[in-house]
Formats: structure tokens, C-alpha cells, sequence
């Protein structure tokens, strides 16, 4: 799947959120699998490279860089035929650019599907709903304030608020289940998904101090004193406490 380097951590928690299953078949649902006219890897891999590409083993695949060290996608060999596989995410303009000047610097037809039938399979998903690790709602509502977001919580539960331009509405099925996100009509899933991983590394900065402020209150009401704190590598706190005489 074609996806921006500084989305591998949101993909990450997605798959502990979602599990495998549900996991693999959002990374499905959100790609774009268009045939080509490559005769066979030397093919592809000589044709790409002469275009000025970059064409990398990658397991059972091959990774190209379309826009710097940020946006790739994969060319994958599904039923014997090589097909590059986008993302729905992905800049259609960026995609018809590169398409484009493959073909043109190839002098040949490369990408058999139509660029009217890639656009058709972007369009069919308007609205996306995606997990989150966010459960507390005074929480998250906070952490969205924090960034200036200027979210709503309604009478159902449900937080709605607009994050680059996209509208988004978050939804819990059950007291301290996962919330949901809705977003409608996103203009780019791309700073949508950065945002979010921002947002993310917020919430769970919020959470560790509400953690940490309410263990020191439990520790003082139960006679115990703060010996040490350390701050691990991975923003983890370890502390250290003493039991009063």
C-alpha cells in the first residue's frame, strides 16, 4: 500500500486496534490496483529506472518513490501480471503527473486501467470511518481544544469538529470502549492522517499526566512519598516511592 513514511506509526496502532484481520482488510479497501503492460520485473525495473525512478526490492515487491522520501508506492505481481499499487489516499493529480510521464519518457502504453476508472474507485468512498485509541471523551475533547480545533460535544456522545477542512465526528459505541472517526469528504488523507498522528501523541501525553498527577494524589492520601522519578527513552516515567514512618 502506498502510504507516507510519517503515517508507519498511525498504520501501527490501527493494527493493534483493529487486529489482523480487520487490519489487513482496511490496507485492502484502501488501494488502488492498477494492471500494467510490464513483460516482467527486468521490465519494469529497467523502464522505471531510465525514467528517472527509483525501482528497490522491497519482500516480494517493488517500492518507487514519487515524491521524495515521503510518498512511495508498491508494484505488486497479482495473478501474473505486474500492477502498481496506489493508494486512495493519494494525490490524484500527483498520480495522473506520474502516470503520465512514465508513459511519455517510455515511448509505450504502460498502465492498462483507465485513468476515469481509477478516479470512479476514489470517489465511491466519500465518507471513511477509521479506529482511534482515544476513549476518554473529556480527554479527547481537551486535546482537541489544545490544538486549536474547536470541537462539540453533542447530547449523544458524539464530538464533532473540522480538522483541515475535513469534517470529522467521533463516536463511542460504549463507556470506555475505542471512539470512532468519521470523516467526510477529506481533501487530502495525507495531512488528515499527520494531524491525526498529532493529535494522537497528544492525547497520550494528556493521559500519562492525568495518570501521574492522580498517582501522586493516591500515593499522598495512602502515606507514601515520591523517592525518584526517571523519564525513560520512551517518555515512560518510572517512580520510585517510599512508605512514611
Amino acid at each position: 500500500m502506498s502510504v507516507s513514511l510519517a503515517l508507519i506509526p498511525v498504520a501501527l496502532t490501527l493494527r493493534v486496534v483493529m487486529g489482523k484481520d480487520n487490519f489487513n482488510n482496511w490496507v485492502e479497501s484502501a488501494q488502488m490496483k492498477v494492471s500494467t503492460t510490464f513483460k516482467n520485473e527486468l521490465d519494469l525495473v529497467r523502464t522505471v529506472r531510465i525514467a528517472g525512478y527509483d525501482a528497490e526490492k522491497w519482500g516480494g515487491s517493488i517500492k518507487t518513490h514519487i515524491d521524495g522520501e515521503k510518498q512511495f508506492f508498491f508494484w505488486e505481481r497479482i495473478d501474473g501480471k505486474w500492477h502498481a499499487v496506489f493508494s486512495k489516499y493519494d494525490s490524484m493529480p500527483m498520480l495522473k503527473r506520474f502516470m503520465k510521464d512514465l508513459e511519455l519518457k517510455s515511448n509505450r502504453k504502460l498502465f492498462v486501467t483507465a485513468m476515469e476508472d481509477i478516479e470512479a474507485q476514489v470517489q465511491e468512498d466519500t465518507v471513511k470511518v477509521f479506529p482511534t485509541n482515544f476513549v476518554d471523551a473529556d480527554l479527547l475533547t481537551k486535546t482537541l481544544k489544545d490544538f486549536g480545533v474547536n470541537p462539540y460535544r453533542k447530547d449523544n456522545g458524539e464530538i464533532v469538529c473540522t480538522i483541515q477542512g475535513t469534517p470529522m465526528t467521533f463516536r463511542q459505541t460504549g463507556v470506555d470502549t475505542p471512539f470512532t472517526v468519521e470523516l467526510k469528504n477529506p481533501p487530502d488523507m495525507h495531512e488528515v492522517f499527520m494531524y491525526m498522528s498529532d493529535i494522537d501523541e497528544e492525547y497520550k501525553r494528556c493521559l500519562q499526566s492525568a495518570v501521574y498527577e492522580k498517582l501522586k494524589q493516591r500515593a499522598a492520601a495512602k502515606n507514601l512519598s515520591i523517592e525518584s522519578e526517571e523519564v525513560l527513552d520512551d517518555n515512560s516515567i518510572v517512580i520510585t516511592l517510599n512508605i512514611q514512618g
